[in-house]
């Protein structure tokens, strides 16, 4: 069965990677180059308001940094291998489906590894929200996925091409629209259409949400009185119980009121208070909203990669991407009958 089919192909996968242990090596290191250079360029951020559109682009960046390797890792892995696809297929030792389902086990595997280096390495560094070990865990789970659905992309031009350079060429083209309908330069509701309805596909987009909300999901400080440290003098923000404190310029541009004390200013601040999806009951069930909206994506990019390999496979071997080929397009043409056969003294001139 097609169960059997997928096991075998998966220890053969299995066997694949072992052999081709450079292309493991080479992501691991990306993610730990990307990791420590977005580390040591956010070092240590503070607590202050103007670290919070840092906090905002140093998360987001090493999410999204997970999407494009994983998305450039694997356009090259249906090319490759194409004629022995083929000419395995062909010979009906497995389905094609079986094949792609051993691929994509091996891969979300592999994903879900190369965060833990991101997560080690740069969480520390740039002294992001460690106040539980709950808000790590999210965000290495929304890493995860985001870097699943990068893969679920690549997966899908991958099939949908037929050489390697060709597959190279597109995918950089995929990441401009997630980058610019994210909601990280315009804001998602200031898009205009279609824009901000094709927002709605983009991954970048719920990457965002669900990161930001995670750093600045904090627990409230019963001893940060805002009628007190709103007021507070700039040289006290050392000694400041609230989550966030300002500068003495920044107090001076606000009026000399502190706008950004809690967790909750700072989303209100980065305009993060009214998005899409969104719980009103806790920051929790907003992350696992747009969790939920990734894991939607990913599944959706996984499945149209299989749906693309399939009618690669039947426009190779039937000529038609449909499942139910037409005889005349591929079949034998009609016989014509010995009567009607032409004389061949009708084709001599006169």
């Amino acid at each position: 069965g097609i169960c059997g089919q997928i096991m075998v192909l998966f220890q053969r996968e299995l066997v694949n990677v072992r052999r081709n242990k450079a292309l493991t090596i080479v992501r691991a290191v990306q993610s730990i180059a990307s990791s420590l250079l977005i580390g040591l360029i956010f070092l240590q951020l503070e607590r202050n308001m103007s670290s919070l559109q840092t906090r905002l682009f140093s998360s987001f960046l090493l999410v999204f940094a997970q999407f494009l390797f994983a998305l450039l890792g694997v356009v090259n892995a249906f090319p490759a291998e194409r004629a022995v696809f083929l000419r395995e297929t062909m010979d009906k030792l497995y389905h094609p489906a079986a094949f792609y389902f051993a691929k994509v086990c091996i891969d979300t595997i592999m994903q879900c590894l190369f965060p833990i280096l991101v997560v080690a390495i740069s969480y520390p560094l740039i002294g992001l929200n460690g106040e539980s070990f709950d808000r790590i865990l999210w965000f290495y789970t929304i890493m995860a996925v985001v870097s699943n659905c990068g893969a679920g992309v690549g997966f899908t031009v991958s099939a949908a091409v037929p050489s390697v350079n060709l597959a190279l060429s597109i995918a950089p083209g995929l990441v401009m629209p997630q980058l610019l309908l994210a909601g990280i330069f315009i804001k998602v509701e200031d898009l205009p259409q279609p824009f901000n309805a094709l927002s709605y596909l983009m991954v970048a987009r719920y990457a965002v949400q669900a990161t930001v909300v995670n750093e600045f999901t904090c627990t409230p400080k019963a001893s940060c009185d805002p009628t007190v440290w709103r007021m507070s003098p700039a040289d006290q923000c050392d000694n400041s119980p609230c989550d966030f404190c300002c500068t003495a310029h920044e107090m001076a541009a606000a009026g000399g009121l502190c706008p950004v004390l809690s967790c909750d200013d700072a989303l209100m601040s980065l305009g993060m208070d009214d998005i899409w999806p969104m719980s009103t009951t806790s920051t929790e069930e907003t992350i696992a909203y747009n969790l939920s909206a990734l894991l939607i994506l990913m599944c959706f990019f996984r499945l149209q990669g299989l749906n693309v390999l399939m009618c690669s496979y039947r426009r190779a071997t039937t000529g038609s991407c449909l499942p139910c080929r037409g005889t005349a397009a591929v079949g034998p043409g009609p016989t014509r009958p010995a009567s009607a056969a032409p004389s061949p003294k009708a084709d001599v001139p006169v």
